[in-house]
């Protein structure tokens, strides 16, 4: 989970003082090859604390979804 990783270390930099929030965006921006707009990036660097936990969510609800749509949650081992 590249993504996170980067959210998480831009993040901590940007807490730190060791780079500006602008200079954070724009490099996750860049290194997610437009994946995220510089308001996305901006957003998530100002909550990186909490993004992990979201994203596992997320994650976690879009598999809930596919097991139901396809009808997997009914599988049994």
């Amino acid at each position: 989970m590249a993504l996170i990783n980067d959210i998480e270390r831009l993040g901590r930099a940007v807490d730190l003082g060791e780079i500006t929030r602008d200079s954070a965006v724009q490099t996750l921006v860049a290194a997610n090859r437009g994946s995220l707009t510089p308001a996305g990036a901006g957003g998530v660097l100002d909550n990186w604390q909490n993004q992990r936990a979201a994203y596992k969510t997320v994650f976690a609800e879009a598999a809930a979804a596919m097991d139901k749509i396809y009808g997997l949650d009914d599988i049994q081992p």
